[in-house]
């Protein structure tokens, strides 16, 4: 009986330190700036897309809008191409995060109707080779300081990231 539980645990134990070791990998690390825009700009001055993975992100552009609160919200619209074998959606692949003063912002999901606003591309999925939009709503802290837009794979073992920073602009 003691054997059995110290196999079971040396076998869990070799199971761990393979992952940790195949986790680590080569510690390369790829970051791409697409630049800056206006949140008031309905297209940024460069709109390059790169690959994360299976997949493609472009950070388009942003815009100011209200929550149902009347509180100040951004909505960043990415284009998402699904380049991996399977269906699969922007909400399933990829981490998306704005910052602002170097603090995440909360997603916003309720927004007042004359925003425009559409949430429903986040969990479509699509074939491979589709592309989509995609728009993301934040609640903003203040609407003077830039926001910084950061996407990278949801599940990955490397660190790339793909970024572009936004001046808020009323």
């Amino acid at each position: 009986m003691k054997t059995n539980k110290l196999i079971s645990f040396l076998l869990a134990l070799t199971l761990i330190g393979s992952f940790a070791v195949f986790a680590l990998g080569s510690g390369e690390s790829t970051t791409t700036d697409q630049g800056t825009g206006s949140a008031n700009s309905a297209e940024s001055a460069d709109s390059s897309s790169s690959a994360l993975g299976d997949y493609a992100v472009e950070i388009k552009s942003c815009r100011l809008a209200k929550d149902f609160e009347g509180k100040d919200v951004v909505i960043v619209t990415y284009g998402y191409t699904n380049n991996s074998e399977n269906p699969t959606s922007f909400f399933v692949a990829l981490d998306d995060a704005v910052f602002q003063n170097g603090v995440g912002l909360n997603e916003a999901y309720v927004l007042n109707d004359s925003a425009n606003y559409s949430s429903d591309n986040q969990m479509k999925e699509i074939k491979t080779g589709a592309s989509l939009d995609v728009e993301v709503a934040y609640e903003l802290n203040d609407t003077t300081t830039d926001i910084e837009v950061e996407v990278k794979e949801l599940i990955s073992f490397n660190d790339s990231i793909v970024k572009k920073t936004f001046s808020i602009t009323q």
